[in-house]
């Protein structure tokens, strides 16, 4: 695919005014998971009706992620003060909003788009999506924040730790998981909030490579394959995954050897 029929593929074909502009607009980086749990909220609930700008650019010629080989168009430093993706910027009325952090921005979209009942990200009365929230919350720190203590942490005791954090929260993911989506048929920010991590690039080619990490194929875990395709297939996680798997690779090399994070020395 090319860099034009990417941008066509992110901006949508149907503008919200008459000049043609899109009101909502996302600012994301097409390695950031965190970025493509908004990205996939609004695919589900706004599409068409928004455009993604890449804010965050890798500088380094090999396409290596490390602190100091990002590129931050002035836009996001604008919309948020810690220069973090995802962004939302919604422009639809006099006093434009940018809302910050992944799971607030799903929840935003859910909110702001709430007339479509059939695709309720957080559904069900209070006490539903109130678990909605609960889940979501301890599935990102025993996944996604798993995810990178498994990549950063170069001693095989700490990283076997994190490892069997990650599995034992897919299992008790699976003992929940109602099929084939956490509450049924109809994906929700429980799905989403872990979809970067467990399916796609990151789960068959990053833990894979770097830590030989995978998801047991025991009858324990059987409703995390189904769970698992059923993603790769929904409209919103195809519209959003990178295909480029060894380019995610490569983003995450520096991760794997634990230098990700340290930022060179401007005299070196």
């Amino acid at each position: 695919m090319g860099d034009d029929d990417k941008k066509r593929k992110r901006d949508g074909d149907t503008p919200t005014d008459g000049s043609g502009n899109k009101q909502m607009e996302l600012l994301s980086a097409w390695f950031c998971p965190y970025a493509q749990r908004a990205w996939m909220a609004m695919e589900i609930k706004c599409p068409g009706q928004f455009k993604v700008t890449e804010a965050l650019k890798i500088t380094d010629p090999d396409g290596v992620y490390s602190r100091d080989s990002l590129d931050k168009i002035p836009l996001l430093k604008e919309s948020n003060p810690l220069g973090l993706v995802p962004v939302i910027i919604d422009r639809r009325s006099n006093k434009p909003m940018s809302v910050c952090d992944s799971l607030i921005c799903v929840e935003y979209i859910d909110e702001v788009f709430g007339d479509v009942d059939a695709n309720k990200l957080l559904p069900g009365g209070p006490a539903q999506r109130a678990e909605a929230r609960m889940w979501s919350s301890r599935l990102n720190d025993d996944i996604a924040t798993q995810f990178y203590v498994l990549l950063l942490k170069q001693n095989k005791e700490d990283q076997d730790k994190a490892a069997d954090k990650m599995l034992s929260a897919v299992l008790d993911f699976c003992v929940k998981c109602k099929g084939p989506f956490f509450y049924g048929d109809q994906i929700s920010m429980v799905d989403i909030t872990i979809a970067p991590w467990l399916v796609g690039s990151r789960m068959e080619v990053v833990l894979k490579h770097f830590r030989h990490f995978e998801v047991p194929s025991t009858s324990e875990y059987s409703k995390y394959f189904v769970w698992r395709d059923s993603v790769l297939k929904h409209p919103a996680f195809v519209a959003t995954a990178s295909p480029d798997f060894e380019a995610m690779k490569r983003v995450y090399c520096r991760y794997a050897d634990g230098t990700a994070l340290i930022v060179k020395s401007k005299e070196t």
